[in-house]
C-alpha cells in the first residue's frame, strides 16, 4: 500500500523517456510520457507518429503534432529506467 502524498506509479512514468510495446504493432517504440490517468498514458514518439500515420493514411495527414494516447489495456510491456543510485539500492 502506497504511503499518503506518495507518487503513484503511473504518475513516476511522467516525462520519463520508455520504450513500449502496443498491441496494434509488430515492434517497440521509444518515446517520453508526457501525461498520464487512470486508464492510459500520452507518449511523445516521433517513431510511433510515423508509423500510425503509415497505418492511418490521410487520416492523420492534418494533424500537425498529434498526441498519441496509449491505452493500459493495449500495452504489452514497458521499459524505463531509473538512476543507478535508486537501482542499487532497490
Amino acid at each position: 500500500m502506497s504511503q499518503y502524498g506518495a507518487p503513484s506509479f503511473k504518475e513516476k512514468l511522467v516525462n520519463k523517456k520508455v520504450i513500449v510495446k502496443v498491441s496494434l504493432f509488430t515492434r517497440a517504440f521509444s518515446g517520453t510520457i508526457t501525461a498520464a490517468d487512470d486508464t492510459g498514458f500520452c507518449l511523445d514518439s516521433d517513431e510511433l507518429t510515423a508509423a500510425l500515420r503509415e497505418v492511418t493514411g490521410g487520416a492523420m495527414a492534418n494533424l500537425d503534432v498529434p498526441s498519441v494516447y496509449l491505452p493500459f489495456s493495449k500495452l504489452e510491456w514497458l521499459i524505463s529506467s531509473q538512476p543507478k543510485a535508486a537501482a542499487a539500492s532497490a
